[in-house]
């Protein structure tokens, strides 16, 4: 029985772990393809950053090419704020800056989130083997009765 738990718990942890690897990899191959963009938030935000503006600074900022009124970019600013919903002249002004964001920013762009994620996974998988080996080593021999023991072999060698 407590071989079987002990197997169970490697088992999950080699899905976990496997999980893991196949997602990491799987960004990565999105993250390399030219289909996939950054998306538009991530340049308004880099935008907002660099200038020193609001977001509502340069929502009026893009609309002054287009000559949107005042009132429709107070509606398009709410409405980005509740559902995230980017106006085409925002939308414009953000392709037409991409190129100048991404030399000013040098093309990088932090994944930091994504390295918590896998370190987080990681810790997570040496805490389940680690736990694992100890309670099958340490532990379990000192709670089993003797006759378990010498049939299933628990414990340090």
């Amino acid at each position: 029985m407590v071989n079987l738990i002990v197997d169970g718990v490697g088992a999950l942890s080699a899905v976990m772990l496997v999980w893991c690897l196949a997602k990491i990899h799987l960004s990565k191959a999105q993250k390399n393809s030219q289909a996939d963009s950054i998306p538009l938030e991530d340049y308004l935000q880099k935008i907002t950053h660099i200038t020193g503006h609001s977001v509502y600074d340069t929502f009026h900022k893009s609309a002054e090419d287009w000559h949107v009124p005042a009132d429709r970019i107070d509606k398009d600013f709410n409405r980005y704020l509740s559902s995230q919903i980017i106006p085409y002249y925002v939308k414009d002004f953000i392709r037409k800056s991409q190129k100048h964001i991404d030399e000013i920013c040098g093309g990088r762009i932090s994944y930091l989130a994504d390295k918590r994620l896998l370190l987080f996974y990681t810790l997570l998988t040496l805490l389940f083997w680690g736990g694992a080996v100890f309670l099958s080593l340490y532990v379990f021999p000192h709670i089993m009765s003797g006759e378990i023991r010498e049939v299933y072999v628990v414990g340090p060698p």
